[in-house]
């Protein structure tokens, strides 16, 4: 397998430090088993040339990169953009990176830049594809995925056929504004471009009359905030969270596409499963740090 290469630097501003969680529901010990399922597939997959080469992480502005891949190639998208939460200059979600990533930005020309993100997910998102859409809302602007939403199947052909809700382990604002709750949920759209999606569900059972069952897969989802945190990006997700729909949405050595990777939670993920990646991000730090993050993961796995 190709390892991908890390850029030098002369200083690393991002620093990772694991912090130890603990699981107990049933749903979640469920989650973590995903892994031991497909941990040999790990080293069975090969990089693909799909107008980018699969297997690494690219920096660069998100349109442009996606519009060098190949037409219908994209198995799965699981991605999360950054969600206009960064009015106030004080609570910046990206601190290192405030200068480069806009996320701050007029919520007309914040709209207008994701429909062209879709518009490219649209072109390079295989016929049976899904994407996987992790998008809250603020404080500032509640209303802002129902507006997002509406200028995505206003100028494009892709529609929502499922819904999942995320709980993460905890979150932050803590309780302080008089009248609005407490978001320890965010959402999940799922996204394809006709109802004949590809779902990987696994069959538990099959009746006489050849009736299948499958596995139940809730549309709620128990899973921690991150792996870690990462000083200097306070917008992460995890790849318990991230897995979830990996398994669900992709087969082995499907290509998976994230293209706000960040610090390379999806390919992480995505490779301990047996698929391949695509990670896209703005950041050059933040793409060393997945890189990194990578390169640990061969490393361990070629002991």
């Amino acid at each position: 397998m190709k390892i991908p290469k890390r850029k030098k630097s002369d200083e690393q501003t991002l620093l990772f430090d694991l912090e130890e969680y603990t699981t107990g529901t049933t749903e979640e010990v469920l989650i973590d088993n995903l892994f031991d399922d497909v941990e040999e597939l790990f080293e069975e997959t090969n990089p693909t040339d799909v107008g980018l080469v699969t297997n690494e992480i690219y920096c660069g502005d998100t349109v442009e990169t996606m519009k060098k891949i190949e037409d219908k190639s994209i198995n799965l998208i699981l991605t999360s953009p950054p969600y206009l939460a960064s009015i106030r200059k004080d609570n910046h979600k990206y601190p290192g990176a405030k200068d480069i990533i806009k996320d701050n930005q007029p919520v007309k020309e914040y709209l207008e830049w994701l429909v062209e993100v879709f518009k490219q997910y649209e072109r390079i998102l295989s016929d049976d594809g899904v994407i996987v859409f992790n998008y809250s809302y603020t404080t500032f602007n509640p209303s802002l995925p129902y507006l997002l939403i509406n200028e995505v199947f206003e100028n494009t052909s892709l529609q929502i056929y499922d819904t999942a809700s995320w709980k993460k382990k905890n979150c932050v604002p803590l309780s302080g504004h008089p009248n609005r709750m407490t978001r320890i949920v965010e959402m999940v759209y799922v996204f394809a471009k006709n109802p004949k999606f590809k779902a990987n569900k696994k069959v538990s059972s099959i009746s006489k009359t050849g009736q299948r069952y499958f596995k139940t897969y809730y549309n709620f989802i128990e899973a921690k905030n991150n792996d870690g945190a990462v000083k200097g990006h306070e917008a992460t997700f995890s790849s318990e969270f991230a897995k979830y729909f990996i398994d669900l949405y992709s087969e082995p050595n499907d290509i998976v596409l994230d293209n706000f990777s960040g610090t390379g939670t999806t390919p992480y993920a995505s490779s301990k499963m047996g698929r391949q990646y695509i990670g896209v991000d703005l950041v050059e730090d933040y793409c060393d740090h997945a890189r990194d993050r990578m390169n640990r993961l061969y490393k361990e796995r070629n002991k």
